[in-house]
Order: C-alpha cells, then sequence, then structure tokens
C-alpha cells in the first residue's frame, strides 16, 4: 500500500526538496517535489496526494495562501506547514489557514512518519475501505 501513496513538498530551497524526497523514498513513499507554487495549485487539481507539506516562506506566495487556495480545490487535503519558521504563524493562524499540523525545519524522520500516519488515519476515517 505504501508505495501507492504520494506526497506533494512545496518549498523554494532545492536541498529541502532533494532532502524531503530522500527521506520519504527511505520510508517507501513516492514524492512530487515543486518550488512553484502555482506549479504545486496546478498539480493539486489535477490529483490527489496522500499528504502536502509546504513552506511557510516563500518568495512568490505565502505558505499560507496556497494552503487555503489548495483547500478551496481539495477540502479533503491533508497538509502540513514544513518550515524553520511556523513559530512566526503560531497555531491559531496555521490552523485558520487549513493546515493539519506542521513540522520544523530540519524535519527528522520521526516528525515525517507521524505526519504520514496522521494523514493516512484521517484519509482512512473519511474514506473507509469498503
Amino acid at each position: 500500500m505504501a508505495g501507492k501513496e504520494t506526497i506533494l513538498v512545496v518549498d523554494n530551497e532545492s536541498d529541502q526538496l532533494e532532502m524531503m524526497k530522500e527521506v520519504l523514498g527511505r520510508i517507501g513513499f513516492d514524492a512530487t517535489t515543486t518550488d512553484n507554487p502555482k506549479e504545486a495549485l496546478q498539480m493539486v487539481m489535477n490529483r490527489a496526494f496522500s499528504l502536502i507539506f509546504i513552506d511557510l516562506i516563500m518568495s512568490e506566495v505565502d505558505g499560507t495562501d496556497l494552503c487555503e487556495q489548495i483547500k478551496r480545490v481539495r477540502p479533503e487535503a491533508c497538509i502540513y506547514a514544513f518550515s524553520g519558521h511556523a513559530h512566526l504563524y503560531g497555531p491559531e493562524r496555521l490552523e485558520r489557514a487549513g493546515f493539519d499540523g506542521a513540522i520544523g525545519k530540519p524535519a527528522t524522520m520521526e516528525e515525517i512518519k507521524a505526519a504520514l500516519d496522521h494523514a493516512l488515519s484521517i484519509r482512512k476515517d473519511t474514506h473507509p475501505a469498503s
């Protein structure tokens, strides 16, 4: 089952995208990455992802704005803030934007696995196996 789960990572730092792709691959998940928020929104419109990680501070758009845009087209999406600056936003603002959780940079393997477990449990609750 894990091989079918696809994760989207949106970050303007290529080293973070490479690190997440490598870590997610190591634990059996297929990661799609982009440094372009507009491209990320297009991807989400065309495909459902098991989990989406969004950097909060990007040059083109704020991560909270991107989260809100994604939730408008995919309200069921599980989205985590992925930032070294989440403390600047506060949990209420992240929740209002639609984030389901947050992990810091650099993320540990345990934090990434916990986010994945949470995303998959939410999806199972909303889409029980038949």
